[in-house]
């Protein structure tokens, strides 16, 4: 048997998988982040407890473990192993001084992005500026820093006890990791990081082994192990994987490093996936904002508006009377990281509960098509995570890329198999190419758009791009 601890922003998920990799128990637990002091923070004291708790639970016939979770989070280790400060959230608030300071001493955004592939994200997005944000505001507990683990990989010490970090996790969007030296930056070199950090593993590998003899890998960064079965499956064939859920992240492997001036600004940025190639990709907050609008159409009409299926004729008149949604519900995110959220046609909106959730999907689907075009791929978009359930999203992106192939995925939970795949390797000792799975669960369904002429599309697109791009104050 092998376990995955998938651990999220909220939910934490525990998967039970066979030897050949069909999930038969699974468990989750809502965990939330914590103040401590003035200090937005991810509870991993609880998150330590709850897995082992599961584990005395579950784990008896387990030969492998692996844990994957979100990036851009990190824990300082003093010599002792201790932490030197608690594992601040990446919703943590940068002085913006600090930030100012932070770019005046490593490079200009721009400069730093043609070589990262890291974009400036908000808050603590960034680890390569949250380690500078730790390092001026705390100094002395700075310099008391002997290693730094992302979170996958402190977790991974809580079961083995053992220091490791892994490229996927290193090259998310931290600023450290030199896409073209494949090394340090000079963000990692100024702030020390290489002295701090750890043996390099591969995801696959066997970090060590546990008190009950059981294998633990160092971890994997999630969109990463959603990505791995569909390298494998896959192989060479060109695709985008949507990886959906809180934040819609849209995955291009096979493009290589060709980043863009103009993408700075945006949330388009480079991954490295679990082979150290760079994978082009793309993301906006699309779960976050189909849930707030969700719970207000909800308010509104007193019906769960989730349970609402596609309608064509809504769905077509919502596109030719140009009512959408604006982004971004939190600024400095997605492509239009400047746009004010507001309800275009909201007279519309209050009609009734089927328009205004139609409304909600078609602008989340327009999202979407700029988020693609911002990578440079539309052809094949293979849809995964909770907006593959998701009808009326589907047949919205369908219909407004009537040229492309919307594949959605009938696998839910590709981000645990993944991780689940990184420990059968470890475990077979191989490459994660070499282990057998079942890959008919990776199938896939093609979703066709609805009949309309191009011009209702292509001008519900401009006029969404234009609004989207006007600045609103207030």
């Amino acid at each position: 048997m092998i376990a995955v601890f998938d651990i999220g922003k909220t939910n934490k998920k525990f998967t039970l998988f066979s030897g050949d990799l069909k999930p038969v128990k699974t468990v989750t637990i809502r965990i939330e982040e914590r103040k401590v002091g003035n200090l937005l923070c991810d509870d991993v004291k609880a998150i330590e407890i709850w897995m082992k708790d599961i584990l005395k639970e579950y784990g008896k016939d387990v030969e492998a473990i692996a844990v994957t979770t979100f990036g851009a989070t990190i824990a300082l280790l003093n010599r002792e192993g201790n932490l030197v400060l608690p594992v601040i959230s990446y919703n943590q608030d940068v002085e913006e001084n600090i930030r100012k300071k932070f770019f005046e001493e490593f490079g200009s955004p721009e400069e730093l992005y043609m070589r990262t592939g890291t974009p400036p994200l908000g808050g603590l997005l960034n680890v390569g500026l949250q380690l500078y944000w730790v390092s001026r505001k705390w100094p002395e507990k700075y310099g008391r820093v002997c290693t730094v683990l992302f979170l996958p990989q402190y977790l991974s010490k809580k079961l083995v006890g053992k220091d490791s970090i892994e490229i996927t996790s290193l090259g998310c969007h931290t600023y450290l990791y030199d896409i073209l030296l494949k090394g340090w930056s000079n963000v990692a070199e100024g702030l020390e990081v290489p002295s701090k950090a750890s043996e390099m593993f591969n995801v696959w590998d066997v970090l060590g082994r546990d008190s009950e003899g059981r294998i633990i890998t160092p971890g994997i960064h999630d969109s990463n192990a959603s990505l791995l079965p569909y390298l494998v499956s896959w192989g060479n064939e060109r695709f985008v994987l949507a990886s959906t859920g809180t934040w819609c992240v849209f995955m291009c492997p096979g493009l290589g490093f060709t980043p863009k001036r103009e993408d700075v600004y945006k949330d388009t940025l480079y991954y490295i996936d679990a082979y150290s190639r760079p994978v082009r990709s793309s993301r906006f907050k699309c779960g976050y904002e189909f849930d707030y609008y969700s719970n207000l159409i909800e308010k509104l009409f007193k019906v769960d508006p989730r349970r609402i299926e596609v309608n064509p004729k809504i769905l077509l008149e919502v596109i030719r009377e140009q009512v959408f949604i604006t982004p971004t519900l939190t600024p400095g995110t997605g492509q239009f990281p400047w746009s004010k959220s507001r309800i275009i046609g909201e007279d519309k909106f209050r009609e009734n509960p089927v328009k205004a959730y139609h409304i909600l999907n078609v602008s989340l689907a327009a999202q979407t098509v700029y988020a693609l075009k911002s990578i440079g791929f539309t052809e094949k978009i293979i849809v995964q995570g909770g907006f593959a359930r998701n009808t009326v999203y589907l047949k919205a992106l369908a219909t407004l890329l009537p040229n492309s192939k919307i594949l959605r995925a009938s696998y839910p939970e590709a981000t645990s198999l993944g991780t689940a795949l990184t420990a059968k390797a470890a475990l077979e000792g191989v490459d994660p190419r070499k282990v057998y799975f079942d890959k008919s669960v990776l199938e896939v369904e093609e979703v066709k758009g609805l009949e309309v002429e191009d011009k209702y599309v292509e001008s519900f697109l401009q006029e969404f791009y234009r609004k989207a791009l006007e600045r609103v104050e207030g």
